[in-house]
């Protein structure tokens, strides 16, 4: 499921401008939710277990929409608890389900093809269907889809919404009807979409996103890169601006009120960019020097924009200077007073902790970072709620997270001193290792020190290998997290493990998990719950390895 990020980043600013208003009633070590100045942790409010096929869920200000098989269920934010469920026909698979003002647009697969479906909010009541074939459903401020010939996109915002048809037309629907309110030829050169058709290609030449009001279109035209923007109510061209167009390929990003297109050259040495408010007026122009990655445009506090390129975050003035530039994860959101990731920025060197947020304040002079209490996917937020999402064996697990602020020894590390973090080579014992046969020798892991920013006493990778030499007797331990008690372990160590590709369930501590690189014919890791400790063991070329290895280390 591809995760809403740029939807999240809009839903953040609610999360600290609430959040801020707390004020003076910020919690001292209760558990009360504070100011996001004062934040140092990250506490379960609620957590459900929700069966069956998940779809794209989608978080509002006080309700969460859960799609699983042909059912929705419309949650209530601050308690988890389940307000009604929507169904579609029993035969139907939801993909997805997005909000526009007090209507809910399912996406919809049925049969072999996909279908809309609007419910009323508040009452449930199926509203209407339309056989639109769809590819794809875009928010306001999530990642902007490519236009294909046989299906297009379709933009959700708070105006109404609007379907790219494979015919080259856009489409207006009436969110409490489903009825065509207008149809225009797509905002692109209908001859391009033509001509694409006829040649057998499967992209037109065009790129649709979303702001809070408009849905908003990138045309590549030849030689030359036009943004448009369309106001879903009438279909009319709000706005319209000429880009630069290089070699190396255009893209472009939104937030709830900013759109931001990169222009990167041949070699992809430097690229250049260039910002909008939703309105169309012109916020900036500048240059990255060898971009990487995606852009992503964050948003805009006062007459500062903040986007990242990729590789780093950037603060610009909108006369385009540029007040900071630091190295920041790249799923981003923006509040009122701070930037928050719902990752940590990865490595070839990164270790799948456990969740965890970075918070960096508007003046970019001071950044914390913030773990979760358990490993999953942020899929939005609702007031000061982080709604978090972890697959399950035969479903998902949504849960609730809230800032709140606590007498913590170290933050980053979710209140556990650094020395509470055992040397990864002693994790198993002398005798344990004779057991094993032949003669081990424990090998720690160089660089692996460092756990989200702070420096551990020991080594948290292990390597054990025989003197002989055998790749078969090689095996590595890696000490994924220390929790605060053994029942906060077990938990992170079952939370979203990846049960599509492949789980084994050996004991309530154990799970054996496939390699992410299938082909290779590796053997099976395992995560482990050992006291507080959550490890991973993984010996490439032996499984049996493993299994031994994690039954010694296991409660």
């Amino acid at each position: 499921m591809r995760r809403p990020a740029a939807y999240v980043a809009g839903a953040l600013a609610l999360f600290f401008v609430l959040a801020a208003c707390t004020g003076a009633d910020d919690g001292t070590g209760d558990g009360k939710p504070v100011s996001s100045a004062r934040a140092n942790a990250f506490e379960a409010l609620w957590s459900r277990s929700v069966p069956g096929q998940s779809g794209a869920a989608a978080v509002a200000d006080d309700v969460v929409l859960i799609p699983h098989d042909n059912m929705i269920d419309v949650r209530d934010a601050r308690t988890g608890k389940n307000r009604r469920t929507l169904r579609a026909d029993p035969t139907d698979q939801i993909v997805g389900a997005y909000l526009t003002g007090d209507v809910i647009v399912a996406r919809v697969a049925h049969n072999s093809f996909t279908i809309l479906l609007g419910f009323d909010l508040r009452t449930g009541r199926q509203l209407w269907n339309q056989p639109y074939e769809t590819r794809a459903m875009v928010l306001p401020g999530e990642e902007p889809e490519l236009e294909l010939i046989d299906s297009g996109p379709v933009t959700v915002t708070e105006r109404g919404v609007v379907v790219h048809a494979h015919d080259g037309r856009n489409i207006g629907l009436n969110p409490r009807t489903g009825e065509m309110t207008w149809q225009r030829q797509a905002e692109c050169d209908s001859r391009a979409h033509t001509a694409a058709g006829a040649m057998g290609d499967s992209f037109y030449a065009a790129i649709t996103g979303a702001t809070a009001r408009y849905s908003i279109t990138l045309c590549l035209e030849g030689s030359k890169a036009v943004l448009k923007a369309t106001d879903p109510r009438d279909g009319d061209s709000v706005w319209r601006a000429d880009v630069k167009k290089h070699d190396g390929g255009t893209t472009f990003s939104t937030s709830e009120d900013v759109v931001g297109v990169r222009s990167a050259d041949a070699g992809n040495h430097k690229a250049t960019f260039s910002l909008f408010d939703e309105s169309g007026d012109h916020l900036a122009d500048g240059t990255v020097k060898d971009p990487a990655g995606d852009i992503r445009t964050v948003g805009r506090v006062g007459d500062t924009v903040y986007f990242h390129d990729g590789r780093q975050l950037h603060a610009v003035r909108a006369d385009g200077t540029t007040l900071w530039v630091q190295d920041a994860p790249s799923h981003v959101g923006l509040s009122a007073r701070a930037i928050v990731s719902d990752r940590e920025t990865l490595t070839p060197q990164s270790v799948q902790r456990t969740g965890v947020s970075v918070v960096i304040d508007l003046s970019g002079k001071t950044r914390a970072t913030l773990p979760w209490p358990l490993r999953g996917e942020l899929i939005g937020m609702s007031g000061e709620l982080l709604v978090i999402r972890g697959e399950e064996e035969d479903g998902a697990r949504y849960t609730a997270l809230r800032p709140t602020r606590r007498d913590l020894k170290e933050p980053a590390l979710g209140g556990v001193a650094p020395s509470d973090w055992p040397d990864a080579c002693s994790l198993l014992s002398d005798k344990q290792l004779n057991g094993l046969g032949g003669d081990y020798l424990r090998l720690p892991v160089d660089k692996s020190r460092t756990v989200f920013g702070v420096r551990v006493p020991h080594e948290t990778q292990c390597r054990f290998a025989t003197e002989s030499g055998s790749d078969k007797d090689i095996v590595q331990i890696t000490l994924r997290w220390v929790a605060a008690d053994s029942a906060t372990a077990r938990e992170i160590s079952a939370s979203d493990l990846p049960w599509g590709t492949g789980v084994q369930r050996l004991s309530p501590s154990v799970h054996l998990v496939e390699p992410p690189e299938r082909g290779l014919h590796l053997a099976r890791s395992a995560v482990v719950a050992s006291g507080r400790y959550v490890l991973d063991v993984s010996a490439p070329k032996n499984e049996k390895l493993v299994r031994t290895v994690a039954s010694l280390l296991a409660d």
